[in-house]
């Protein structure tokens, strides 16, 4: 249940749907493309990590749903604050298929070091809402919402790690929030599910020019145009991990 593949791992893209698993190879002349079935491990001269990646750890997020998928990445986002990497979207999204529920997930998100980067654990409750506010909806809190949220908090009826959640769980459809976080989840999920890419330097960068606008939409897809160029290179790119299937891409040239 093993293939084993010659070279960098960085120069192969595994394309990922509900019904097949493809890896390419981006070398000219190297080993091509192979349909696997029933693979578990994949093993190269060189990996991204120790040890053979596992396709079981991996694979699972293409079977979701588009709302479920889209509510992932949407969690994803908001608690990382940046467009999310695929390789770390795909682990988080097949736990999430395997029943590993949205709550547990945010539990186990919170006190990472790359989250509490952004929402340190020394915060006061104010400031940490005021913070969730920015950087999910774009805004400061409108006054009632945070008279609310600073009082949940402080009464202990909700920890941070679920707050986040809660925030992105009372968005209306059809507001202006609903619409934002849209624009984020179409701008997330082509750096991450459309393109594959993982560099998590430029995951931040790319949200990052994303301000709300139209202009920061296109941007923000014609820095990850340019990233994808890049990270496509067989010799000095990165390992790419496409699904393909769930979600349509918004910045398709038709």
């Amino acid at each position: 249940d093993t293939v084993m593949y010659s070279g960098n791992q960085a120069s192969y893209s595994l394309i990922l749907s509900a019904t097949s698993t493809a890896i390419v190879d981006r070398r000219a002349g190297g080993n091509g493309t192979d349909q696997l079935v029933d693979i578990e491990l994949l093993d190269f001269d060189t990996g991204i990590s120790e040890g053979a990646f596992d396709l079981q750890q991996f694979a699972g997020a293409a079977s979701l749903s588009e709302e479920q998928f889209e509510s992932f990445i949407e969690l994803y986002i908001a608690y990382f604050n940046r467009a999310p990497d695929a390789v770390g979207l795909n682990f988080w999204g097949t736990a999430f298929a395997n029943g590993t529920t949205l709550e547990k997930i945010a539990t186990l998100f919170i006190d990472q070091d790359e989250i509490r980067a952004t929402y340190p654990a020394s915060q006061s409750n104010a400031d940490f809402v005021t913070a969730v506010y920015n950087n999910v909806l774009g805004r400061i809190p409108d006054q009632a919402g945070f008279d609310f949220w600073v009082g949940v908090l402080d009464a202990g009826a909700r920890g941070q790690d679920q707050f986040i959640l809660s925030v992105l769980q009372s968005v209306q459809e059809g507001s202006p929030d609903r619409e934002y976080l849209d624009s984020k989840i179409d701008v997330g999920a082509y750096f991450a599910v459309h393109k594959g890419m993982s560099d998590v330097s430029n995951a931040s960068a790319s949200m990052a020019l994303f301000d709300g606008t139209q202009a920061g939409i296109d941007t923000a897809v014609s820095a990850i145009d340019d990233f994808y160029a890049d990270a496509l290179d067989p010799s000095n790119g990165e390992f790419l991990m496409q699904v393909l299937g769930v979600l349509d891409d918004p910045f398709a040239v038709l």
